[in-house]
């Protein structure tokens, strides 16, 4: 396809591709010095743990890599975990992913590099991918260099990417957001997507991309392409719109493919209400609010602007969308918004066409508010989409690309004068948005921590015979279902560095076959033990975080009915007792 371009294009696509990998470059190297991730020791140590409950998700993230890592998930395919879910295995497949070949990618690194420091080079990766992302889009809509190329460094580092992180990994992923903004300008603009020319392979592309990615992207990119379809099928009639139903139909697509395993998991054992809870409430809880746009983060560099944001979290009757904050748009991305908003509203004056991006924003507000069309959705039992304070990427985005656009027309009587503006914009951008330098103390802490959990875990292995059974204390169901004292995936603790257990806890709750740990729990703690030694379990893993006492009555009864071979962390939150399996167990029956 290169060859048969003017070797002007030829020589400007070589250009390019220059300037992304220098792109790529700065990002990692912005990205390692704000993450402290400079030694070989700290990429083993994940961007979070357990020092902050607000990114526990980050547990079951890291057990997904491990489970890809050792083969138990595919695309396409069943999703059983023969390590977690004891006795029956653990099964994946009632809850919908989308995002697998990223799963799978973070499963193969895993193999090379190990659980941890896959998990942040893949965090390491969103960055970069979103970065020279946004540099291609700004190019294909012909802006100039420099100011794509800041733009694509304030894109990277937005504070919506610090706020997910590690523990949102699939929602970091947002890197393809400036190319479904690209292709859904050229389809209301009916700028020419004909079918089978090269602009509709692009399309079809990003499409199936997006299909493979984080629902709620699929969900606004699939919204925008609808309505500039039926803005073309309206002016121009039906059969221009059939490029924008080729790139919602590819969408759509690629998410039932991705999918096909809970889809015929369904169709064969029934479906399962309990996998995916949601209700109404949390559609306001997590909305989007304009006033998320403008507030900085508690931890901003800025003490004025930290102090602004912390008052604010104390005032709030909802959550700022998401925790930590994600929507602030950040200094250079408020001005860009205020910039449209002035262009829109003398346009409204004077009778002018508004620019798109304001309508597209506008359109966003309406569905992703606070009581917005999503909203009034949700009031029919539609609550899929209960964090649309995500689409607020959207907004962030299109005001950079509509800045870098408006920028790229302005004459400056010496190229060196551009350069100077640009990175001075994009100086007081990452000022502005990146977070606090991760320090020593935070990397040693969370080490600690890890080699509490790893030592335990390793003293449970030498002492039980491999394929041991390890039954987990309290119980809890299992995904988004948090305890007192207990983060909802703190069970995959020991998992992440087991090589021969198998525990009680990961299965996809609601189906009868794991029924039976909630009926165990109802029964005195002396039937409770010896059941589970009928079983076949070998150990019974405990969290003192659960309990007033610390566990500490726990231990006095097991001790009581000659159970006194007790293991203890290092940091003493967590302890094992050893059991006495029978010989020959019996499963559980399933109701």
């Amino acid at each position: 396809m290169v060859k048969n371009l003017p070797a002007e294009k030829r020589v400007s696509m070589r250009t390019d591709l220059i300037r992304a990998g220098v792109l790529v470059i700065i990002t990692a190297l912005i990205w390692c010095v704000i993450y402290n991730r400079m030694s070989v020791e700290s990429w083993q140590i994940p961007l979070a743990y357990l020092s902050n409950p607000m990114k526990g998700d980050v547990l079951v993230t890291l057990a997904t890599t491990k489970a890809a890592s050792e083969g138990h998930v595919w695309p396409f395919l069943f999703t059983n975990v023969p390590e977690l879910g004891a006795p029956y295995g653990a099964n994946w497949d009632d809850f919908p992913v989308t995002e697998k070949p990223l799963i799978c990618l973070m499963g193969l690194l895993a193999r090379i590099m190990g659980v941890f420091a896959a998990a942040n080079f893949a965090v390491l990766l969103g960055h970069a991918l979103a970065a020279v992302s946004f540099y291609a889009a700004c190019r294909i809509l012909n802006c100039s260099w420099p100011w794509s190329f800041a733009g694509a460094l304030i894109f990277a580092f937005a504070q919506y990417a610090f706020g997910h992180g590690l523990h949102h990994i699939t929602v970091l992923y947002y890197w393809h957001v400036p190319l479904c903004l690209v292709v859904s300008a050229w389809i209301i603009r009916g700028e020419g997507i004909k079918l089978g020319e090269r602009r509709f392979i692009f399309a079809l592309v990003v499409a199936f991309v997006t299909g493979v990615q984080n629902v709620y992207y699929t969900n606004m990119f699939a919204q925008l392409v609808l309505i500039g379809g039926l803005v073309q099928a309206w002016l121009h009639g039906w059969r221009r719109a059939l490029s924008a139903a080729a790139v919602i139909g590819t969408m759509a697509g690629a998410f039932l493919l991705m999918n096909l395993n809970t889809i015929f998991y369904h169709l064969t054992y029934g479906g399962n209400e309990h996998a995916v809870v949601r209700n109404y409430r949390w559609l306001e809880i997590y909305g989007l609010k304009l006033v998320d746009l403008v507030i900085p983060p508690p931890d901003h560099r800025f003490p004025l602007f930290a102090a602004w944001g912390a008052d604010h979290l104390k005032e709030l009757v909802l959550s700022p969308g998401e925790m930590p904050p994600t929507a602030y748009m950040g200094i250079v991305g408020l001005a860009a918004l205020t910039w449209l908003v002035i262009v829109s509203l003398r346009g409204a004056i004077i009778h002018a066409r508004l620019p798109l991006e304001a309508l597209l924003i506008l359109w966003i507000f309406l569905y992703a508010n606070v009581g917005g069309i999503n909203g009034i959705v949700g009031t029919v039992g539609i609550q899929l989409f209960r964090a649309t304070t995500r689409y607020s990427i959207f907004v962030l985005c299109i005001v950079l690309m509509y800045a870098a656009n408006r920028l790229s027309t302005v004459k400056f009587k010496d190229k060196m004068l551009v350069y100077g503006a640009a990175i001075l914009v994009v100086l007081i951008a990452l000022w502005d948005q990146l977070p606090p330098q991760v320090s020593q103390t935070d990397l040693d802490t969370t080490a600690k921590t890890m080699a509490s959990d790893r030592s335990f875990t390793e003293a449970i292995e030498k002492r039980l015979p491999p394929q041991a059974m390890i039954f987990q204390i309290p119980i809890m169901e299992f995904p988004e279902s948090p305890g007192p004292g207990v983060g909802s995936y703190d069970h995959f603790r020991p998992y992440l560095y087991s090589h021969s257990l198998r525990f009680s806890f990961g299965s996809d709750k609601g189906r009868p076959l794991q029924a039976w740990q909630q009926q165990l729990g109802q029964a005195p703690f002396n039937d409770i033990v010896s059941r589970l030694e009928s079983y076949g379990f070998a150990a019974m893993y405990v969290n003192r975080n659960a309990f007033g006492d610390k566990g500490d009555g726990l231990i006095k009864a097991c001790q009581a009915s000659g159970h006194n071979e007790i293991i203890e962390s290092d940091q003493g939150d967590l302890f094992c007792v050893l059991l006495k399996p029978s010989p020959q167990p019996v499963l559980p029956n399933a109701p």
